[in-house]
Formats: structure tokens, C-alpha cells, sequence
């Protein structure tokens, strides 16, 4: 029970609120404490300027109401140790005093320090008496006057302050305190509704936003920048949603297949003809592990899994070993390919998956001929993939890449596409720092494809550099 009520006090004051409040005290408190010590040591300090202000003020009252040193002389009337006693010496002799020194002898002799702190109980029981002598010119005849004066008054003084910023800090701290927790109350009042806003868009269905204030302070920046983060996980769940379905449809059609072929020829086994019903299985399974790895990869370029390059490869040789290794060579349609050799830091396989799908696309929708050319501009490498087929069209060139997603889904099916390829590419350009787009061939499309080159090592040798011109795809 106590450990349970110990967490419950440390959640209850252990808030945004508490701690902001507690700082700005201490801040408070620390600068006030820094200022009531600087004051107490700038008064400690001025009780020698206030001594030594009194005698000379004194002083300089003596040499106005005097012409000589002819007695009697006249000096300022002093009743109490605070205003200050006098005494006026010329000579070791007393010239002149106040009535309360009248009796009393020199109070101070040549030699003697000009101020005397010490004075015993000469005065009785007045407290913090000092003694302080200043040498004056009276006509033309030197002469000393002494004053006594007490600073009790002004100890007393400074008691006062003293016992004011004693009482005051902790009151002035107090209303900080309470001002302090009523602004940032006030504050955070704005946030918890905002919160109180998102906890219930997490619990509603369908596209809900946070109100915003229409204000530029950090308030409304976070109003605006929770509706963006709303967006992205709406439009990241819509795209979850999408792939799900499309995975799931593509999936349908081959395991379908399957089914079909199997229940026709389990219905007449005798009459069926088995090596052709494996055939037909063993194709639609191959459709099958297509998609779920290119599904696979897709996803872990998703989740940023993509394994980094071990070392440069030749995009030239990777784009030539692909092309001779296919059936590109069979059928009405050309695949040339030329440039010169340009590392990159890709992985083979992902740099085959890059060229195989730009070919393969340009392929389903060229007429005659597929022309594939690797170049450099400046610290990048250039592939381009160009056919001679109808094109893509402005509208559709951000679209083409993604998933699922084919322009032509009669022919795309033909052919045995998933509408993955294009998706692929683009995924492992961004995850590899390069870049793709289309552009127009007059007539077909151009699938441009951009990475920055791999630095050249001593020990390896990647040929020249492709001039300019041959960024241009021949044979248009």
C-alpha cells in the first residue's frame, strides 16, 4: 500500500507542470539569493563610505563657520553619537568640542590611525562607535577635527533590509511559484486537449484530424504537425490495405490455376494426363514463388534491410552478362546494348533485378527493338533503358511505379507480370541513392536510371569514361 501510494505521488508531481514550475522557482530563488548576497556585501562595504561621508561632511562645516583658529569657535550643533560628536585639535590642544566631549581630552594624537574602530567604553553603551580624524586647513592654520560617530542607526538599516528580503523572497517566491503554475497550467492545457484529440482519432475508424488552432506558436505547430503524421499513417495504412488485396488477388489466380487442373483430373484420374497436369502445377508454383519473392524483397526494402554492397560492381557487364544469358536473342525483338564499364555500389544480384525488370518492362511493349546504355555525367552513372513502343504517358509516369499497378492489364497478364517490376526498381534505387525516371523516345519511352559512381581503386580498372554523346540511345 505504501509503495503503491509512493508511485502514485511520484506520477502526481513528477509532471511537465511540477517540473517547469520547480525550475523556474529555483531560478528565481537563485537570482534573488545571488542579489540579496550583493546587496548585503554592497551595504557592508558602504559603513566605511557613510563613516567617512559624516566626518568630512562635519569637517568641511567647521572650516565654513571659522575664518581662524581664534577661539571661541563655532562648530555644528551635535546632540547624539549618530549625527557625530566633534572635537577640533590644533597642537595636541582641544580647541573647541561638542558638549558631550567637552570634558574629555584629545581623542586623537599625531601618529594615530586617521580611523579608530576600537574605542572601549568611553561613550558608555553605545554601540559601533568610531573615531575618525580629518586634517583641515582653518585660514592658513592646520588643525585636526574629530568626530565620533556611531553606525548603529545604519546597522539598524541594514537590519531592516535584511529582515525585509528574509520576509519577502520566500513571499515574492511564493507568487512566482503560483504564476508559474497558473501560465504553464494554461499552456498545457492547449496540449491535453490536443492529446485527449488523438487518443480519440486512434480509437475511430476512417480519417479523422485534430483541430487546428490557426495559430503559428508551438501549439498549433504541433496541432499541424500530428494532422501530418495523421496523414502519412492513413495513407501508409490505404497502402498496407491495397498491397494485402493485391497480394492476396494475384495470389488467388495461381492457386486457383492449381486447384482447377488437379479437381479435372482427379475426377477422370484414368483418363487424365498427369505429366501435363504437373506441368501445369509446377508453372503456376513458379508464379507463385515469383511473387512472394518479390514480395519479400519489396518488404525488406521497406524495413530498410537491404544488405549493403561488399564491392563495386560493373553496371556494363552485369547489364551485357544478363542480356546474352536470356532468351532476349529469340523472337522479332532486338536488345542492344553499349556504353562503357562504371562502377557502382550495388549489389549483383539487386543491380541484375534492376536491369532484368527495366528490360523485361521495355520488352512487353516494344515494337522491334530494346536499346540499353550505360554512360557517365560527372560522378554518376547512367543507365538507360529505351523501346520503340507506344510510350507512357505524362500522367502515369509517377504512377507506373507502383505496386500492382499496370497500364495494360490484358498484355501485363499475357506476360506474366504481377505490375511488381517497375515498384522494385524504383525501391532499390532510393535504397542504393539513385534515382529513376521516364522520359519520351519519340516513339517509346526512356527509363533513365541514375547512381553515384563507386570510387576506383588503385588496384581496379573500370575503363574510360563514357563521353557525353554516349548518353544518347542510338537508333531512334
Amino acid at each position: 500500500m505504501a509503495r503503491s501510494t509512493a508511485g502514485w505521488v511520484v506520477r502526481r508531481f513528477s509532471g511537465v507542470r511540477v517540473r517547469v514550475t520547480v525550475a523556474a522557482v529555483l531560478a528565481v530563488a537563485c537570482a534573488l539569493g545571488a542579489s540579496a548576497a550583493i546587496v548585503d556585501v554592497t551595504l557592508q562595504h558602504d559603513r566605511h563610505n557613510v563613516l567617512m561621508t559624516t566626518a568630512q561632511v562635519q569637517a568641511r562645516e567647521v572650516v565654513a563657520l571659522n575664518s581662524d583658529l581664534t577661539k571661541p569657535l563655532d562648530i555644528p550643533p551635535s546632540s547624539n553619537l549618530e549625527s557625530g560628536l566633534l572635537q577640533v585639535l590644533h597642537n595636541g590642544r582641544v580647541l573647541a568640542a561638542s558638549r558631550l566631549l567637552s570634558h574629555m581630552p584629545p581623542l586623537w594624537s599625531p601618529g594615530d590611525p586617521l580611523i579608530q574602530n576600537d574605542v572601549g567604553d568611553a561613550f558608555g553603551p553605545a554601540g559601533d562607535v568610531h573615531v575618525v580624524a580629518v586634517p583641515v586647513t582653518v585660514g592658513r592654520q592646520p588643525a585636526t577635527v574629530v568626530v565620533v560617530a556611531s553606525l548603529a542607526q545604519y546597522d539598524r538599516s541594514v537590519g531592516s533590509v535584511r529582515q525585509l528580503l528574509e520576509i519577502g523572497l520566500p513571499i515574492l517566491l511564493a507568487v512566482v511559484g503560483l504564476i508559474c503554475w497558473f501560465m504553464v497550467g494554461r499552456a498545457l492545457r492547449r496540449i491535453e486537449s490536443l492529446r485527449r484529440e488523438v487518443a480519440e482519432v486512434a480509437t475511430k475508424s476512417g480519417e479523422h484530424r485534430v483541430a487546428d488552432p490557426l495559430t503559428d506558436d508551438e501549439v498549433g505547430r504541433l496541432a499541424r504537425t500530428l494532422n501530418s503524421m495523421l496523414d502519412r499513417l492513413e495513407a501508409s495504412s490505404v497502402r498496407e490495405r491495397r498491397f494485402v488485396a493485391d497480394a492476396s488477388h494475384e495470389l488467388r489466380s495461381p492457386i486457383a490455376n492449381i486447384r482447377t487442373a488437379l479437381e479435372v483430373a482427379l475426377h477422370r484420374p484414368e483418363a487424365a494426363d498427369w505429366p501435363r497436369v504437373a506441368g501445369e502445377v509446377l508453372v503456376q508454383d513458379s508464379r507463385m514463388a515469383l511473387l512472394v519473392d518479390e514480395l519479400l524483397l519489396l518488404a525488406r526494402s521497406d524495413e530498410g534491410q537491404l544488405a549493403p554492397a561488399a564491392e563495386a560492381c560493373d553496371l556494363l557487364a552485369v547489364a551485357r552478362s544478363l542480356v546474352a544469358s536470356g532468351d532476349y536473342a529469340v523472337g522479332p525483338l532486338t536488345v542492344r546494348v553499349s556504353g562503357t564499364s562504371i562502377p557502382v555500389l550495388i549489389p549483383e544480384p539487386y543491380l541484375e533485378r534492376i536491369v532484368g525488370n527495366l528490360v523485361d518492362n521495355a520488352r512487353r511493349f516494344a515494337l522491334s527493338r530494346v536499346d540499353v546504355v550505360v554512360g557517365r555525367r560527372g560522378q554518376n552513372a547512367i543507365l538507360r533503358v529505351t523501346d520503340d513502343g507506344p510510350g507512357v504517358a505524362p500522367a502515369e509516369r509517377d504512377r507506373v511505379f507502383e505496386r500492382f499497378v499496370r497500364l495494360d492489364e490484358a498484355r501485363d497478364r499475357e506476360n506474366g507480370g504481377f505490375g511488381l517490376g517497375l515498384a522494385i526498381v524504383g525501391d532499390l534505387c532510393r535504397a542504393y541513392g539513385g534515382t529513376i525516371k521516364v522520359g519520351d523516345a519519340k516513339p517509346g519511352a526512356i527509363f533513365s536510371v541514375q547512381f553515384p559512381v563507386a570510387p576506383i581503386t588503385p588496384d581496379r580498372d573500370h575503363g574510360a569514361v563514357a563521353p557525353e554523346g554516349l548518353l544518347e540511345p542510338a537508333h531512334r
